[in-house]
């Protein structure tokens, strides 16, 4: 074989294993887009898609055919995950958890009001994955523990604000004279403890959260949140050329 035709073999030789080479190295994955991030925590796109599933599940009527309602309902959902980003982000820091048998016990206490498969038929009919719902109450169940941690049991409670709450509550659920109306159920001093709690937590709860923005600022990706939301003024342009 003369020196030029070995020079082509080797030459073609090269082209196809360099073609095999890059025929064999993985495609690199797509950066994953996120709609809502702090810097502990972000929600993809994805994610906030299959949140919005969940949201618009619980309507009787397709939401995509009144836009200025659907809309609204992203908005919200904007709200709602930051909100959560606040609370899961500082949780990360304290390191707040719950482990996988609280998160078994917690099910487990939820489907005893859902004797035998109606569990998973009320999935099924609201359109939600076991495993989304599964992933949301252990979200829920962290949030609830750091709200317990930071807030709950820091409040205190003295004898004369449960004395002074109790004559409240007795004043502002009496029956009128003359009324057939039950008298309010008498409370204990573990339930009026608890219901104090409840409303002191509400009270701090506002000003928590605003500390938590200070400190978990949240960034939202405008462009991405765009695409979600319908625009309404090419929606009503679109019905317009449908009808002419």
């Amino acid at each position: 074989m003369g020196l030029i035709k070995k020079s082509r073999v080797i030459l073609i030789l090269a082209v196809f294993m360099l073609a095999g080479m890059s025929c064999g190295e993985p495609e690199k994955e797509k950066p994953v887009e996120f709609l809502l991030k702090s810097s502990r925590i972000s929600v993809s796109e994805s994610d906030f898609l299959d949140e919005l599933d969940l949201k618009k599940a619980a309507y009787p009527y397709t939401l995509d055919k009144n836009p200025a309602e659907y809309n609204e309902i992203v908005i919200q959902l904007v709200n709602m995950l930051s909100e959560e980003i606040l609370l899961l982000s500082a949780a990360a820091d304290l390191g707040v958890t719950v482990a996988d048998a609280e998160v078994e016990a917690a099910e487990a206490e939820f489907k005893e009001d859902y004797p035998e498969n109606t569990f998973e038929a009320m999935l099924l009919e609201n359109a939600i994955s076991y495993p989304l719902w599964k992933k949301r109450l252990k979200k829920n169940l962290i949030m609830d523990r750091l709200i317990d941690q930071e807030i709950r049991h820091k409040i205190e409670i003295t004898s004369d604000e449960l004395v002074e709450f109790y004559s409240k509550y007795v004043e502002e659920t009496r029956a009128p004279k003359n009324s057939n109306k039950e008298s309010p159920k008498k409370m204990d001093e573990t339930e009026l403890v608890s219901v104090l709690r409840l409303q002191k937590t509400e009270k701090v709860y506002g000003e928590w959260i605003k500390s938590l923005e200070l400190k978990y600022p949240i960034e939202i990706n405008k462009e991405r949140l765009k695409s979600v939301l319908i625009d309404i003024e090419e929606n009503e342009g679109n019905k317009n050329e449908k009808n002419d």
